[in-house]
């Protein structure tokens, strides 16, 4: 029996921004279809635009080993869109009118 996925995490491509549409249609397009996490070659390609990199079945505990076993994504399924380089801004405001109470 194939367990309900509770919660997976994708991996963006690292060169563009992906749209939330292709977001949405990759899940729609996998919706009800069993699925499993992609290899940690096929996540070191960077060939895909998005890549499986976890699953979560339901009941899964943080203290337990990640899974590596097919899933069936579910409506319910949570859904984590990682990318592969975050950039920060950082903005310090140091003018009178923050100094006011």
């Amino acid at each position: 029996k194939v367990e309900e996925a509770d919660q997976i995490f994708l991996l963006m491509k690292e060169d563009y921004r992906i749209s939330r549409n292709v977001r949405l249609a990759w899940f729609l397009r996998n919706l009800n279809q069993i699925i499993w996490p992609a290899s940690t070659s096929e996540l070191q390609n960077f060939e895909n635009e998005l890549d499986l990199a976890a699953v979560h079945p339901k009941g899964w505990q943080s203290d337990s080993i990640p899974t590596t076993a097919p899933c069936v994504l579910m409506p319910s399924t949570r859904a984590t869109f990682l990318a592969r380089r975050y950039r920060f801004i950082i903005e310090l405001d140091l003018s009178p009118s923050t100094g006011i109470v």
